[in-house]
């Protein structure tokens, strides 16, 4: 069993990739991202200047399994961050990966000047809900329909960095 002590956080390359859509369709599903979306956003995070967003995996240094992955993007307007994407493999969940993330995005936003993060989770998710309030976050209201299959509205979550 890996411990959050022993992991840690490195940039997402191409390589983890495979695992990553692995725990991306085991997370959510049909609503699940294509492998593709995660090739082009690594393209464009490393092509963009200034630097418009990170992704980035937990790994077990020991196996290099990859335990979750997250990613974030800066507004246009350099005044939030918005974490576009997280999730942690089912057996590695209630071990402290996604507090590991959550802990790295606010040093990001602090070390960028960046006064507002958020993001957005399903209304029914109320485990992740209980976790971004543990973190910080308050909910700041909901979009409806933003989720299908079932439909139903997104939390919009948000934390004053």
């Amino acid at each position: 069993m890996t411990s959050p002590a022993r992991s840690h956080i490195r940039p997402m390359t191409r390589r983890d990739l495979g695992r990553v859509a692995a725990i991306e369709r085991a997370t959510f599903g049909r609503e699940a991202w294509p492998l593709q979306a995660f090739k082009d956003l690594l393209s464009a995070f490393s092509q963009a200047k200034p630097p418009r967003g990170a992704m980035w995996v937990v790994e077990d240094p020991t196996t290099d399994e990859i335990l979750g992955y997250a990613g974030v993007e800066v507004s246009a307007l350099l005044g939030e961050m918005d974490i576009i994407n997280i999730a942690v493999a089912v057996e590695h969940r209630r071990r402290g990966v996604g507090r590991l993330f959550i802990e790295r995005i606010v040093r990001l936003c602090r070390q960028r000047g960046i006064p507002l993060l958020w993001l957005r989770v399903r209304a029914s998710n109320r485990g992740a809900r209980r976790f971004y309030r543990l973190m910080g976050f308050r909910e700041r209201g909901r979009f409806q329909g933003y989720y299908a299959d079932p439909d139903e509205p997104a939390v919009i979550m948000a934390m004053d960095v």
